[in-house]
């Protein structure tokens, strides 16, 4: 975790504290609480621990410090805005996964394409495939490769799979992202690379990435809602 951060702070100047819980003043523990809290619902997502997952409240709503790293994000008006690990839907991130995603992306480029919408969105997706393509059926989510963490793995009608980056707002390193995924997915699973379909899923898009998906055989999804009433 510390070289995580250290590598983070070296590249894009994030500035990182630790701090051992085991000094903290109650006073100080109560404002950490708070803070977490203070985070909309949308973005942070649960914050109490259930089940298998460890997240950063226990179950009596306390700092859950026993067995459970907690990184919580400020911008630069010192105001919170995100806590990790948190659990979005059917979707788990802990401190590690953040922090290897900033190391990669830095703190814009995270922030910025994860926005408000993308947890949730994944799981609409996971929960009903069929609005990018009849037939489509979900097999998993935060699926591991060497290259990085994959969103989301579905499987056609026909029996390929289907790999998705899903963002907010997409741009060509999303192309690039999932290109990389499904390579890393071949390579671990012994698939073949062709067999397989990639695309990218978003609200919004802009600039060339029409064309660089064109050019890289990737799948460009544009999620909106129709007003029926």
């Amino acid at each position: 975790m510390k070289k995580l951060s250290a590598e983070a702070s070296k590249k894009w100047g994030v500035k990182v504290r630790f701090i051992d819980a085991s000094r903290l003043s109650k006073d100080r523990l109560e404002g950490f609480k708070s803070a977490i809290r203070s985070i909309p619902p949308q973005v942070r997502g649960r914050i109490v621990s259930s089940g298998n997952y460890r997240l950063p409240l226990s179950n009596g709503r306390n700092l859950n410090l026993a067995n459970t790293p907690i990184a919580l994000i400020y911008n630069g008006s010192g105001e919170p805005i995100d806590v990790y690990p948190h659990l979005m839907g059917t979707f788990y991130m802990d401190v590690e996964e953040f922090m290897t995603r900033l190391l990669g992306e830095g703190p814009s480029g995270y922030f910025t394409t994860r926005g408000l919408l993308e947890d949730p969105l994944k799981k609409i997706l996971a929960d009903a495939p069929n609005m990018l393509e009849e037939g489509l059926e979900y097999v998993g989510c935060e699926a591991e490769t060497p290259a990085g963490i994959i969103d989301l793995l579905l499987r056609d009608k026909e029996g390929r799979l289907l790999i998705v980056e899903v963002e907010t707002t997409a741009s060509d390193s999303a192309v690039s992202q999932v290109c990389r995924l499904a390579s890393g997915y071949s390579k671990a699973s012994g698939k073949p690379l062709d067999s397989m379909r990639k695309a990218v899923v978003c609200v919004n898009c802009g600039g060339s990435l029409v064309d660089t998906c064109r050019g890289a055989e990737v799948e460009l999804y544009r999620v909106r809602c129709e007003r029926i009433a």
